[in-house]
């Protein structure tokens, strides 16, 4: 089991042409048989519910990134 923070970079709501960056919280772990994911709040506590299976944990954090318009894995 990991914890990886995604760094999400999105439009600025209320002043055009900024941006602003983001993170979110995942938490991969592994079954038994499969690799899952799901976001998970600064307490540790899932927000979504796992929804996939993945055959190894980089598949499941690149889904993770691409699912929340992530930019990257934050190190």
């Amino acid at each position: 089991m990991g914890v990886h923070d995604i760094m999400i970079t999105e439009p600025h709501p209320c002043r055009r042409g900024f941006f602003r960056r983001i993170y979110a919280r995942i938490q991969t772990s592994h079954t038994g048989d499969y690799w899952i994911w799901r976001q998970i709040d600064e307490t540790g506590q899932p927000l979504t519910d796992a929804e996939r299976s993945f055959e190894s944990e980089d598949a499941a954090l690149s889904d993770a990134v691409r699912s929340l318009n992530g930019q990257a894995v934050a190190i």
